[in-house]
């Protein structure tokens, strides 16, 4: 679970993979659903999102999605200003504060979304297969690839921002310098 505080508010952001959508069975009947899923598919990814006021339910939604599959971690949300960014499977959504109305929702990895960052005035999503910069209006800017998927099992991390570049190793362990406007600085294995 992620939790946030913003302003008077605590945000909690949850997987609920049991959730099943118009079902009497599930755990929380939540009073707004967004979903990317086309009819014929199952959501692989199932995020609640539920705003507490002194300790009060006030708000509450579910985001679902499909492609690969995501839980929550300490990076798969953010707080900016009055908005909330939440990855789920392949898709970030753009919720608004406290209402949890969607402002925008897109696909930002063809596989999933790990992480969220803030930069400048835009956010960079580390995804399974690309690393995409996206504006506040919810416009790729730009997206970078390398040869295989930024997932690491060595000891390296897939994926660091610093402050003038973001570093990033793949599956085969070839590490990327990539600079803030989606260019590789260098490429060494």
């Amino acid at each position: 679970m992620n939790t946030h505080s913003y302003q008077n508010l605590v945000i909690q952001i949850f997987d609920d993979s049991t959730y099943e959508y118009g079902s009497s069975d599930n755990k929380f009947n939540y009073s707004k659903i967004y979903s990317n899923c086309e009819e014929h598919y199952q959501p692989s990814s199932k995020h609640g999102v539920k705003i507490y006021c002194d300790e009060e339910e006030i708000n509450d939604c579910i985001v679902l999605s499909t492609g690969g599959s995501t839980g929550i971690s300490s990076n798969s949300s953010l707080i900016d200003n009055d908005q909330l960014l939440i990855c789920c499977a392949d898709t970030v959504f753009y919720l608004k504060l406290p209402s949890l109305d969607l402002i925008w929702s897109i696909q930002a990895d063809q596989a999933t979304c790990f992480q969220i960052h803030k930069l400048q005035d835009d956010f960079i999503i580390h995804g399974e297969i690309l690393v995409t910069r996206i504006s506040k209006d919810g416009l790729i800017k730009w997206q970078f690839g390398g040869s295989d998927i930024f997932v690491s099992f060595g000891g390296d991390e897939a994926f660091k921002l610093n402050t003038d570049h973001i570093a990033l190793t793949d599956f085969c362990n070839v590490k990327y310098k990539v600079d803030f406007n989606g260019k590789a600085i260098n490429l060494a294995r």
